[in-house]
């Protein structure tokens, strides 16, 4: 057995907050995945998932607001092109269909989490930033070491964005109550593959308290 992860503290000059995803293709239910599932006639095996995105978006906008209270950078990735006819989506989402053009509605982060001039938003064409977009690099420049990461789906984009995180020598941090997958055992067997081997695991109250107090 190896020794579990050190508790890691959240310098606010050195932590980012991470957003993973929380955008109109995947975690609203009128555009892009709810869409498809509707003309597929499943939309009913996405309920759950839509009630988890509702209470992540409350998680979220707490951990926002303590974010910017406590000096944390947020940054939310997306699922984009650079290009409007998505000729440049990377093939693992080609071949799942998840082609987002750059100015489209699907690419549109929830009006509820809307970015503020001062956050970063970063498209991507890979589950996790670090293989499509050049976060390494903007997290080197801010000065960033720790990460906070939240988003959807946990056990996808979320999973991907904490290992590659941990692999770089990032402190991370995820929030399980601010993420969403598509059932509770999928959500929960990512948290059980990430806990103390790739990152700690908090609440989304204990987050806001510890930022608080920094």
């Amino acid at each position: 057995m190896f020794p579990d992860l050190p508790r890691f503290p959240l310098p606010p000059a050195q932590t980012a907050l991470l957003i993973v995803d929380m955008q109109k293709a995947d975690a609203h239910p009128d555009f892009g995945l709810g869409r498809k599932a509707r003309a597929a006639g499943i939309e009913a095996h996405f309920a759950d998932y839509w009630l988890a995105v509702e209470k992540a978006v409350a998680n979220q906008q707490r951990l926002i607001s303590a974010a910017r209270a406590a000096g944390v950078i947020v940054i939310f990735t997306r699922i984009a092109t650079q290009t409007r006819t998505a000729r440049d989506v990377g093939l693992q989402h080609r071949l799942v269909n998840m082609a987002v053009p750059v100015d489209s509605a699907d690419a549109e982060i929830l009006d509820e989490l809307k970015p503020t001039p001062d956050d970063i938003v970063i498209s991507k064409t890979s589950s996790s930033p670090f293989n499509s977009t050049g976060i390494h690099q903007l997290l080197h420049n801010l000065g960033c070491d720790t990460l906070l990461v939240c988003g959807v789906v946990t056990n996808g984009c979320v999973e991907g964005t904490v290992r590659d995180a941990s692999d770089l020598g990032y402190r991370v941090i995820m929030v399980p109550d601010a993420c969403a997958a598509v059932t509770a055992a999928l959500h929960q067997a990512a948290i059980t593959n990430l806990d103390n081997a790739f990152c700690n695991c908090r609440s989304t109250n204990e987050v806001v308290e510890e930022m608080a107090r920094t």
